[in-house]
């Protein structure tokens, strides 16, 4: 599973300097990995406040109650905009 994580930064780092213009290029990358790692570290610290606050049912509960809205928000997007 973690290859195709990793697959997945590569194949997105790729389009985000495809798109970037040459001379902000790096600070569009720096940016990039900046909201990467905090996709990443973000919910886990949320999961454990919450879990340490309420337990671990109901972090669990908010968790995949969040994934559920971005998804469903993603897929709103993708059938409004998408090709």
């Amino acid at each position: 599973m973690v290859r195709f994580a990793a697959l997945g930064y590569r194949g997105s780092l790729q389009v985000v300097n495809q798109i970037a213009p040459p001379e902000q290029r790096a600070e569009i990358a720096s940016v990039y990995f900046i909201c990467c790692f905090c996709g990443n570290a973000l919910p886990v610290v949320g999961i454990g406040v919450i879990s340490t606050a309420v337990g671990a049912t109901a972090a669990s509960i908010a968790f995949s109650s969040m994934i559920t809205i971005f998804a469903l928000t993603a897929l709103g997007f993708g059938m409004k905009y998408g090709r």
